[in-house]
């Protein structure tokens, strides 16, 4: 039996903890869209790993912000020429405005991470940069590796090796 490389739709609502419509809905909206695999009338859905990180990301945005305003994030990255992906960005809400906050660490620390702001209820200062300190993002992917261990319908070893990012243990100060 061949090991398949990404992950059923089924596997896909267990790690990602969200429903079969929003699934379809972020499909839609093009924010995500699986791989079908076969011309049948009803082909296998596959989703790879980083759409599963993808797809909780938008997750932990809806909790803040619209689904509205994670598509105007997503537009307002395409338009200002940077990649579209909201999995591997740290995204900061506060008070229904929406904040990337860019890290190069080259330069640190003469140059502190910026953050830009990338949305916001007025959309006044879309694209202006602030300074926000926030600790680095490594619970998107936790949270997967959470819900495949919970999960009764995930194969916890045949996940271990499909997953591209290990647990990552945080240790408090």
């Amino acid at each position: 039996m061949s090991l398949i490389e990404g992950f059923t739709r089924t596997e896909t609502l267990a790690l990602t903890e969200t429903t079969s419509s929003r699934l379809q809905y972020l499909e839609m909206k093009g924010l995500v869209i699986p791989e079908r695999v076969s011309k049948s009338r009803k082909p296998t859905v596959i989703y790879t790993w980083e759409q599963i990180l993808e797809i909780r990301a938008i997750k932990h945005l809806r909790q803040e912000i619209s689904l509205q305003a994670v598509r105007k994030i997503v537009a307002f990255l395409n338009d200002s020429g940077f990649d579209d992906i909201l999995r591997d960005k740290q995204l900061v809400v506060i008070d229904n405005e929406v904040f990337w906050i860019r890290q190069d660490w080259q330069d640190f620390p003469e140059k502190m991470p910026s953050a830009m702001k990338v949305a916001g209820k007025s959309g006044k200062g879309v694209g202006q940069y602030v300074l926000l300190v926030i600790p680095a993002l490594t619970q998107v992917v936790n949270e997967v590796w959470e819900a495949a261990r919970k999960s009764e319908v995930i194969d916890f070893d045949s996940f271990k090796q499909r997953a591209k990012v290990q647990y990552t243990k945080i240790v408090s100060g």
